[in-house]
C-alpha cells in the first residue's frame, strides 16, 4: 500500500516546539491550527470526554500506593519498590518515584493525580499523531489514529485511574521510542542521538512498567523496515537491535529464573485460557461495548477472528507502519493474557495505541480508493468519511463516558470512608488499629489491603478493618491501641467503652 503524495514528511510533524513557542505570532498560530486542526480536535474531544473523571476520588486499590508512601516516606517507598519489598505485585521503580513526588505535591487531592494521568494520555496522542503523520505524510490519518486512541472505550476507567499510571507512562515512552527510531531511520541514520534517545525512552518505558520489555522486538522491527543502510551492511541491523535485545532478553531470563512473589502470582500461567483472553482483548479493542467480559462469546470470537485476519492482511500488504503496529498489538497483550482469574480494561491500553494507526491507515485507504474512482464522487466520499469518523468517535466517546461515570461513582464510598475517618479522628497514636463495625466496605479484597491502606494514607502508622458485628465476638480483637467506630445513619461514630465491651461479648449494646 502506497501513498503517492509528493509532499515531504517533515511538513507534517511537530518540530522544534520550544523554539516555535518563543517566536509565535498570530499568523503562526493560525497556520498551525489549519495544518493540525485534526489533532487539536482529537485533543479537545478526548479532554472533554475524560474531564468529568477529574472530580472523582481515589478508588480502593489506589490507597495501597498512597498508604505505603505515607507510611514509609517517599524515599523509602521508592527504595522498597526498587528492591521489590513493597506490597504491590510488580516492579515499576520509575512509576514508584512519580507516585512519591505526586504524594509530596498533592496528598489526597485526587483531581491533581488524575490530571497528571490525563496529561500523559494527551501527550501520547500528540506523539502518535506525529509518528503516523510523518510516516504516511497525511495529517488526516494521524488525526484519525489520535481520535481512536484518545477516546476508545476499550480503556475506560484507565486514562485517569490513578494506579493505571504504569500503563499510561509505559505507553507514552514506548510511542516516543518508536517515533525516535523511525525518525532516525528515515533521516538516513545521520543523528546517532536519535537512536540512543529511542533506547533511553524504551528503558524508561520498562522502568515504568516492567511488562514493557516486550516492546523491544517492535522497536527493532521499526528500524529494520524504515532504515535502508543495513541492507548493504547486515551487521548494522544486529548492532542496532543489540541494546534492545539485551534489555528484553535479560529481563525475561531474570523473570523466568527468579522466584519472587512480587513478579509471579497465583492465576498467572500459560494454558488454554490464553487463547480465550486474546479473543476477549482483540475483540474488545475493536468493539468496546459494555464491561469487558471474562470469556469470549460467539460474537467476540468472530470479531477477534476478523481482527486477526485484518492483521494478517496488513502484514502481507503493508504499509510498514501497519506491520509494526500489528506486531505491537500482539505483544502489547502478551504480558496479560496469561492471567486466568480476571480481565481488565487497562490491559488493552497499549494495544489500542497500536490498533489505532492500523484502523486509520485502513480507513483512509478505502476512502482514498473510493474518492479517486470518479471526480463526482470526491465530495460525497469526503462527507461520508467525515460522518463515519464522527459516528465512530461519538460511539466510542459515549461508551467511554458511560463506563467512566459508573466507575467514578464507585469512588464515592472511598471518599466517604476517608471523610468519616478524618471527621472522627484528626490524628491517632502510632500503631493504632481502627475497628469499623457493620460498615459497607465488606468485599474480601477490600478487607485485605484497601481499607487498612485508607487509614494508613491518612494517619501513617495506623490501619483500619471493617467487620460485621457478629464477627467481633467470634474472635475478639485486642482493645489496646484500638479505636472502634460503628456504622449508623450513613456515617461512622465512635463507640463508648460499654458499647465496645458489649460488642466483644456478643451482646446488644443498651445504647445502640
Amino acid at each position: 500500500m502506497k501513498y503517492p503524495i509528493p509532499a515531504t514528511a517533515g511538513g507534517y510533524v511537530l518540530r522544534r516546539p520550544l523554539a516555535a513557542v518563543a517566536s509565535l505570532s498570530l499568523s503562526d498560530v493560525w497556520r498551525f491550527t489549519i495544518r493540525h486542526w485534526g489533532l487539536l480536535a482529537a485533543l479537545a474531544l478526548t479532554f472533554g470526554i475524560h474531564a468529568p473523571t477529574l472530580r472523582y476520588f481515589f478508588d480502593g486499590d489506589d490507597f495501597v500506593v498512597l498508604g505505603s508512601v505515607e507510611y514509609l516516606g517517599g524515599p523509602a517507598y521508592v527504595i522498597d519498590t526498587f528492591r521489590m519489598h513493597d506490597i504491590v505485585p510488580n516492579w515499576r521503580p520509575l512509576t514508584g518515584a512519580v507516585y512519591a513526588v505526586e504524594w509530596e505535591l498533592f496528598g489526597l487531592n485526587a483531581m491533581a493525580w488524575r490530571s497528571v494521568n490525563l496529561a500523559v494520555h494527551l501527550s501520547s496522542m500528540v506523539i502518535l499523531y506525529t509518528l503516523v503523520a510523518r510516516v504516511t505524510k497525511r495529517p488526516s490519518i494521524g488525526a484519525l489514529a489520535a481520535i481512536v486512541f484518545g477516546v476508545s472505550g476499550a480503556h475506560f476507567d484507565t486514562v485517569t485511574y490513578v494506579t493505571a499510571l504504569p500503563h499510561i507512562l509505559a505507553t507514552f515512552f514506548t510511542l516516543a521510542s518508536l517515533l525516535a527510531i523511525v525518525s532516525y531511520a528515515q533521516d538516513g541514520e545521520r543523528n546517532p542521538w536519535a537512536f540512543w534517545a529511542s533506547f533511553g525512552l524504551f528503558t524508561l518505558a520498562f522502568l515504568s512498567n516492567e511488562g514493557a520489555f516486550i516492546y523491544g522486538p517492535v522497536i527493532v522491527l521499526a528500524y529494520a523496515l524504515f532504515a535502508a543502510r543495513w541492507h548493504n551492511a547486515p551487521l548494522r541491523l544486529v548492532l542496532h537491535g543489540l541494546p534492545f535485545a539485551v534489555l528484553s532478553v535479560g529481563w525475561f531470563a531474570f523473570y523466568q529464573t527468579a522466584d519472587l512473589p512480587q513478579l509471579k502470582f497465583d492465576g498467572f500461567y500459560w494454558g488454554p485460557h490464553v487463547f480465550d483472553n486474546y479473543a476477549v482483548y482483540l475483540s474488545y479493542i475493536a468493539y468496546p461495548a459494555e464491561a469487558i467480559p471474562l470469556e469470549p462469546n460467539t460474537l467476540r470470537s468472530v470479531i477477534a477472528g476478523a481482527v486477526i485476519a485484518a492483521g494478517a492482511f496488513f502484514i502481507v500488504i503493508g504499509p510498514n507502519l501497519a506491520r509494526v503496529c500489528v506486531l505491537g498489538i500482539a505483544v502489547a497483550l502478551l504480558p496479560f493474557v496469561p492471567v486466568e482469574i480476571w480481565t481488565a480494561s487497562r490491559y488493552t491500553y497499549a494495544a489500542v495505541a497500536f490498533f489505532a494507526p492500523v484502523v486509520a491507515i485502513g480507513a483512509y485507504y478505502v476512502f482514498d480508493r473510493v474518492r479517486s474512482s470518479h471526480q463526482y464522487v470526491r465530495i460525497p466520499a469526503t462527507l461520508v468519511a467525515l460522518l463515519f469518523v464522527a459516528t465512530v468517535a461519538g460511539l466510542y466517546s459515549w461508551q467511554t463516558f458511560a463506563r467512566d461515570r459508573m466507575s467514578g461513582e464507585r469512588t464515592d464510598r472511598w471518599q466517604l470512608l476517608a471523610n468519616e475517618l478524618e471527621r472522627n479522628y484528626e490524628t491517632v497514636p502510632a500503631g493504632t488499629t481502627i475497628w469499623i463495625v457493620d460498615g459497607p466496605w465488606t468485599n474480601p479484597m477490600e478487607q485485605y489491603t484497601w481499607v487498612p491502606s485508607v487509614a494508613r494514607s491518612i494517619y501513617g502508622d495506623a490501619s483500619a478493618f471493617n467487620l460485621p458485628r457478629g464477627e467481633f465476638a467470634k474472635a475478639p480483637p485486642s482493645t489496646e491501641n484500638a479505636l472502634f467506630l460503628e456504622w449508623a445513619n450513613g456515617g461512622l461514630r465512635p463507640m463508648s467503652e460499654s458499647q465496645v465491651k458489649a460488642l466483644l461479648a456478643g451482646e446488644e449494646s443498651v445504647t445502640r
